[in-house]
């Protein structure tokens, strides 16, 4: 019987554990395009959202093209270099892949359909080198959420001064209120609370013993 309540809580430590990582945010990664919007500067579909490397590059422009699921409502995408955070791009319908992008998310247990397509184009890029482009998502709840991050080297574009870049500020004019959706800081939060409650329970099963 103790075996039996022990591994009953270290079947629900596991399993919060879990749910917190699905309640994060799901990017695909799909293409990064030149500055003709047609040529691919990384691999088609399957980049690492946590680092896709480009290299060295010549273009003085970008577009980051993929979807994003999010537990929240998506209101729009941009992008951000350091912490200068550039909006506007809207949800991207084109295309004729709609109905493949939902059946995904619905795979991934996300509700109503909030994957959306994103096409962020015309980003441009800044001088130096391993420089660190995020495409971002705003959420319905104001926050801004970093779902791609991208690196390259480049010679020529626009200078970089104290991390930022000398691109236009938000189009909306706010200031995004976090990098990071809420709704996976209060996952995170539940899963170490749970967690913790579990392993407690798995200590006073060994002092009864």
């Amino acid at each position: 019987m103790k075996k039996m309540i022990s591994a009953a809580f270290l079947l629900i430590f596991v399993s919060v554990l879990a749910l917190s990582a699905s309640a994060v945010g799901h990017t695909s990664a799909d293409q990064v395009f030149g500055a003709d919007g047609i040529s691919d500067r990384a691999s088609v579909g399957n980049n690492d959202v946590t680092g896709t490397a480009l290299g060295t590059i010549t273009d003085d422009k970008l577009t980051l093209w993929g979807w994003y699921a999010d537990e929240q409502k998506i209101t729009e995408f941009g992008y951000r270099y350091g912490d200068k955070v550039t909006l506007g791009s809207t949800k991207y319908t084109g295309g004729g892949d709609d109905s493949v992008i939902a059946e995904q998310a619905g795979k991934l247990g996300y509700a109503d359909g909030e994957s959306v397509r994103f096409r962020i184009a015309d980003i441009p890029v800044m001088k130096g080198e391993d420089v660190e482009l995020y495409a971002v998502a705003k959420l319905a709840d104001g926050s801004t959420v970093d779902i791609w991050k991208v690196t390259y080297t480049s010679e020529n574009g626009m200078e970089m001064q104290n991390g930022n870049s000398q691109a236009t500020d938000q189009t909306d004019g706010s200031t995004p209120e976090a990098t990071n959706p809420g709704t996976a800081d209060a996952a995170l939060l539940t899963a170490f609370t749970l967690g913790f409650i579990a392993l407690a329970g798995l200590s006073i099963v060994k002092k009864v013993r």
